[in-house]
């Protein structure tokens, strides 16, 4: 695959930015908006694994300032809850529809997150059990291995429990930091990670960081009124892209 267009190059580091931007305004987004981007132009079997490399960076970039938010103790049973889900989530893509699965997901976000964004009020689930948290952790692995949406599950059960923007942070952007580093490691030993994306990743760091910069600093500037908005609004994306992705792929 060649880089040397300036096509080429800009969708990169365009893509790569806004990513890096959206990983550090929110602590969670990168692959929504690369995949976007990116597959217009690349194979996913490129695109999948350089967005998994890409997100860890914009993750770990934008976790410069905000790393004594993570509360270790609360994100342990999300995450093995997520080590259940995930192998069961590649499972179940072998054995029911992926494409029903999709839409089903797509429609959900959309009307989740549309519904809130509206102005109407979230409901408030008063709970505090770790076997709750693990179970959500296990949505997240499941759907994270069927469809890699494994972020919507524990940032909405955080948002209905109507918690501050930093107890949120602190739960799922380290969730989704070990996720996705877990998926490119996956990558690598299925040989995905060849010298193209590694070609790829060189490139698009830069840009990464710089995007993951900007959006961590306007992060401290938002309430968490505005912060829950651009949550809803990430959500809304994720799920207008999954359905208008899987009409383009039928």
């Amino acid at each position: 695959m060649e880089f040397v267009t300036p096509t080429i190059i800009a969708a990169l580091l365009g893509g790569a930015f806004a990513g890096g931007f959206v990983a550090g305004l929110t602590g969670f987004g990168t692959a929504l908006v690369v995949s976007a981007i990116w597959l217009q132009f690349w194979d996913p079997l490129f695109v999948a694994p350089l967005v998994a490399i890409c997100s860890v960076a914009g993750q770990v970039s934008g976790a410069r300032t905000t790393w004594r938010l993570f509360q270790w103790r609360a994100v342990t049973p999300f995450l093995l809850g997520a080590a259940l889900g995930l192998p069961i989530g590649s499972w179940l893509l072998d054995h029911v529809s992926a494409e029903g699965v999709k839409i089903a997901t797509g429609l959900f976000l959309t009307l989740y997150a549309g519904y809130f964004l509206l102005g109407r009020t979230l409901p408030k689930i008063a709970i505090e059990n770790r076997a709750a948290d693990a179970g959500v952790g296990m949505v997240g692995g499941v759907m994270g291995g069927m469809v890699g949406l494994s972020g919507p599950a524990p940032i909405i059960w955080c948002q209905l429990r109507q918690l501050s923007k930093q107890m949120q942070r602190g739960i799922y952007q380290p969730f989704n930091t070990i996720v996705l580093a877990v998926a490119v490691a996956l990558h690598a030993l299925a040989g995905r990670v060849d010298a193209t994306v590694g070609i790829g990743f060189a490139i698009c760091l830069p840009a990464t960081i710089l995007g993951a910069t900007l959006g961590e600093r306007l992060y401290h500037t938002l309430d968490d009124r505005l912060f829950h908005r651009a949550v809803l609004a990430l959500l809304l994306l994720a799920g207008l892209g999954l359905l208008i992705r899987t009409a383009l792929e039928s």
